[in-house]
């Protein structure tokens, strides 16, 4: 698990859209979409449900939003 893959995971968490992280970070969302996929396997368990309007955490995505708030600060 790399440091920018809980940056990234934390920020789609916090915006509910992986388009608007893309576009705050200057990332192509094929990028963003691909390191939350890489992070849910590394981890195995799927860490949000999509929607057709963004996404939202799951049980397992909440524990580690909590767990990377308290143990990561993210400079933004």
């Amino acid at each position: 698990m790399e440091f920018k893959d809980l940056e990234i995971f934390q920020m789609v968490a916090e915006k509910g859209t992986i388009s608007e992280v893309a576009k705050e970070l200057k990332y192509v969302q094929s990028n963003i979409t691909m390191r939350i996929q890489k992070l849910e396997q590394e981890l195995n368990t799927p860490l949000f449900n999509r929607h057709r309007r963004g996404m939202s955490l799951t049980p397992e995505g909440k524990k580690l939003l909590a767990y990377s708030k308290k143990n990561i600060i993210v400079n933004r």
